[in-house]
């Protein structure tokens, strides 16, 4: 597919960012009939290390809570598995991740007493015992909209990438404590073909320092 250039180079600014880093690596598969498949990851972390605000908006908060989260990163994760007769694609579920500081110390989010999973039923979603906490913050629109601010201010992100890198609650919800799960949308061929033309702007580089 081709891309648009305009697009990989706003792409090559947020990569080029100190806050931000990709990471890209390959596993290869032998199956029992001899045939060979791949398992391609791209791994984005993201330092954030400042507090990112909610509007009190969660559904699942009880007091609607509107606090200044500290976050420490963002994570996120989108894989390809080519196997024989599959068709390949590029999946984030439940693949990103805000990870943050839930103690309640020094007006950070109180993540509250946890049901153990007895309690619960056997459900894996997290749970919180009520009036231990301030609430999830999952589901609330005021986080999410201010992570994306966050990357756009940052990290040099610019809005027309949401094409290539969006994420959502997942409807799975809070899978552990500290840090909240989100879907991740990708297209990793756009982020590969960024990460190439970048390592031949690199070798560029080198060769001219080199002549």
């Amino acid at each position: 597919m081709q891309y648009k250039q305009a697009h990989i180079e706003l792409a090559k600014k947020f990569l080029n960012n100190e806050n931000v880093n990709l990471d890209y690596d390959v596993d290869v598969n032998e199956y029992t009939d001899g045939t060979e498949g791949r398992d391609e990851h791209l791994r984005f972390s993201i330092h954030v290390g400042e507090r990112i605000w909610t509007d009190g908006t969660s559904i699942w908060s009880e007091t609607k809570a509107v606090k200044g989260v500290k976050v420490d990163d963002l994570s996120f994760t989108a894989s390809k598995t080519e196997a024989q007769d599959d068709d390949a694609y590029w999946s984030g579920g439940l693949a990103g991740g805000a990870y943050y500081d839930g103690s309640g110390k020094d007006g950070t989010w109180n993540d509250g007493e946890e049901y153990t999973f007895e309690e619960k039923g056997g459900l894996i979603n997290g749970m919180k015992k009520e009036g231990t906490g301030d609430g999830y913050i999952y589901t609330d629109d005021g986080f999410t909209a201010n992570l994306e601010k966050y990357l756009i201010e940052k990290c040099d992100f610019d809005k027309a990438l949401f094409d290539y890198f969006s994420f959502e609650y997942s409807e799975q919800g809070m899978q552990e404590a500290g840090a909240v799960n989100f879907d991740f949308d990708c297209d990793g061929d756009f982020w590969l073909a960024v990460k190439e033309q970048m390592d031949e702007d690199n070798l560029k580089l080198q060769a001219k320092a080199f002549a």
